[in-house]
């Protein structure tokens, strides 16, 4: 099976996304900032950002316009010069 004829195993549809959220968490001082929402569904979303600390299994408080809450990284990768991280809901 060819990797375009794989089945979908995302237990939720995701939605391209777009806007700011803030992300706060302890590394292990305080630490804030601010990314781009790239991608969300019902169980987390996808945001590009600069940090280069962002490591799985951090937990991060989040806020945007529609939402806030908390939050696990799940990964982390490097796109095309860009920092994308995972996110599941906690």
């Amino acid at each position: 099976m060819n990797v375009s004829q794989a089945p979908e195993r995302r237990r939720a549809p995701r939605t391209p996304s777009s806007g700011s959220i803030q992300l706060s968490f302890e590394d292990p001082a305080p630490v804030t900032l601010e990314a781009e929402l790239v991608e969300s569904s019902s169980t987390g979303f996808r945001a590009a950002h600069e940090y280069k600390n962002l490591t799985p299994g951090i937990i991060v408080e989040f806020r945007r316009e529609s939402a806030a809450g908390r939050a696990r990284v799940i990964w982390t990768h490097v796109l095309d010069g860009r920092r994308i991280s995972g996110f599941h809901l906690l």
